[in-house]
């Protein structure tokens, strides 16, 4: 028996009378179901509206009552026989809509003094009538792990005829994060499509698993096609990462090391926050998530909360992995009148994944991104929830030099073909996004003149443009001052003053009324 048939069996043995799995995989918690009946030495029946009551005869279900289609008749049948495991599938509508006369059968089962007897419920979802949170254990299925993959990956050999000798681990390893049937389908497909399963076929089988992650609503898995070389400056971070890369190494834990946990890049908007996140991934080689903390919140009571562990389990799944939150002050917005508006939901969610930072064991790393450092919630701010915060401000003249150079190589221009370190000057204030901006602006202005591109369209283009160093002034000011005790600076040099001409620029109502530390 595996961990989770012990851990199952233990229940049973403990006498819990009333159980729930969580679980899309039908077929694989039948199995355990089947391998612990046969350890306990009790009969295994299955209900479920169209088929009735089956039992498991030891190379299948064979039919015990096909009549027993309706929840009473099945809940008779349990009051009706001992030494049982019944298991009730999508019994879950019953239990809905206040149904009290169905909630007080359960509630009556779980005080039963029979100890021979074990009521199961499945259903891919976690949902329970208030009534009946303290009576029912939740049992909710992980995702299969490797072991449990290379049985299907030679399952599918086996299917068609593949010799498996060597079965190919890294094949085995894209699969990581898929169900038990979604694994199976993902591998079948690769034969079918390339007549073979082998590490040649690990891009069909994480093209599969794209799907399904999409499928979710709140994770997008992503490939990053942006490296290190495309961040200009922020020489700290880098040096940092390039480092904690090597806590995931196999003989680091052994060294004494724990995983990362993550990292808070807070700074302002257009500074390669998200740029640095999407190149995390290419640089330590690991799978890239993106969590749309938006998409998490439903509108169905506990659908939230359900929504935030679906998303952490497919993130340990794959692991070792990046989860990467961008702007999670937007998501956690409304944390502070959570009990007022929406019955608590934003701070359980909040709740449920500062724990799950806090207590995680697998190779999961974090990397959260956020503007507005008025929304975040302290909790989020504690040291020990990640590794590190780290403030990421506006690009030095050197750094603005490295900007400029990155995305004219970009356009397929030679930077030396252009005075880089007057242009440099010229743009004190630019964050990246915006000398982007710059060279694109440039581009478009060239081109309708019918020149190449030169030094003139670039500055003219500088010139068009309003920074938001100006516009925000005051509140990248008071962003400075708080990240000056509370973060570490991305870059390795000091910032450069603001220009003071943003002092006196008219500000629009909103303006006012967004600037948190106006």
């Amino acid at each position: 028996m595996n961990e989770l048939e012990k851990n199952f069996c233990n229940l049973l043995k403990a006498n819990v009378k009333l159980i729930q799995i969580v679980s899309y995989e039908t077929l694989r918690f039948h199995g355990m179901l089947i391998h612990v009946s046969e350890e306990t030495e009790r009969e295994l029946y299955v209900w479920n509206r169209v088929e009735g009551i089956k039992k498991w005869a030891g190379n299948g279900f064979d039919e015990e009552d096909s009549s027993a289609e309706t929840p009473d008749s099945a809940l008779d049948f349990y009051n009706e026989h001992d030494n049982m495991i019944l298991l009730l599938e999508d019994f879950y509508p019953d239990l809905k809509d206040n149904a009290p006369r169905m909630i007080r059968t359960f509630r009556n089962i779980a005080m039963q003094d029979s100890n021979n007897k074990t009521l199961v419920f499945s259903q891919p979802f976690l949902q329970l009538p208030k009534e009946l949170e303290k009576d029912v254990h939740i049992f909710e299925l992980p995702y299969p792990d490797f072991k449990d993959l290379k049985a299907i990956y030679i399952k599918v050999c086996e299917k068609y005829n593949i010799s498996q000798s060597y079965p190919d681990h890294e094949l085995i390893e894209a699969a990581l994060g898929l169900t038990i049937m979604e694994a199976e389908k993902a591998f079948s497909l690769a034969y079918v499509e390339n007549g073979q399963l082998t590490g040649a076929e690990v891009p069909l089988v994480i093209r599969e698993k794209e799907n399904v992650i999409k499928k979710s609503g709140f994770l997008e898995y992503y490939h990053p096609k942006e490296t290190m070389s495309d961040v200009g400056g922020l020489e700290n971070l880098k040096e940092w990462l390039q480092k904690r890369g090597r806590g995931f190494d196999k003989c680091a834990k052994d060294f004494g090391l724990t995983y990362p946990k993550g990292i808070l890049l807070l700074g302002i908007p257009g500074t390669g926050k998200s740029l640095t996140a999407k190149a995390v991934g290419n640089l330590w080689h690991f799978p890239l998530l993106r969590l749309d903390m938006g998409k998490i919140f439903g509108g169905l009571v506990g659908e939230s909360e359900s929504n935030i562990r679906e998303a952490l389990k497919i993130a340990e799944a794959i692991a070792p992995s990046i989860l990467w939150i961008d702007e999670i002050e937007k998501g956690m917005s409304g944390i502070s009148s959570s009990g007022y508006t929406d019955g608590g939901t934003t701070a359980r969610v909040l709740g449920t994944f500062l724990t799950w930072m806090q207590e995680k064991t697998k190779p999961v790393f974090v990397v959260a991104t956020a503007n507005d450092i008025s929304q975040l919630p302290p909790e989020l701010l504690r040291k020990g929830r990640v590794d590190e915060i780290f403030f990421v401000d506006l690009p030095t003249e050197n750094e603005r030099k490295e900007i400029l150079k990155i995305h004219l190589q970009r356009k397929g221009r030679k930077p030396e073909d252009f005075d880089i370190e007057k242009l440099a000057k010229e743009s004190k204030g630019f964050s990246g996004a915006e000398l982007e901006e710059v060279v694109k602006e440039a581009l478009f202005q060239a081109y309708d003149e019918a020149k190449e591109i030169a030094n003139e369209h670039l500055s003219a283009a500088i010139k068009k443009t309003y920074p938001l160093s100006r516009t925000m002034h005051e509140t990248i000011t008071q962003m400075r001052k708080w990240a000056g005790s509370r973060a570490v600076n991305a870059s390795n040099v000091e910032p450069e003053p603001l220009d003071d001409k943003g002092k006196d620029v008219p500000k629009l109502k909103q303006e006012k009324y967004n600037n948190p530390f106006a």
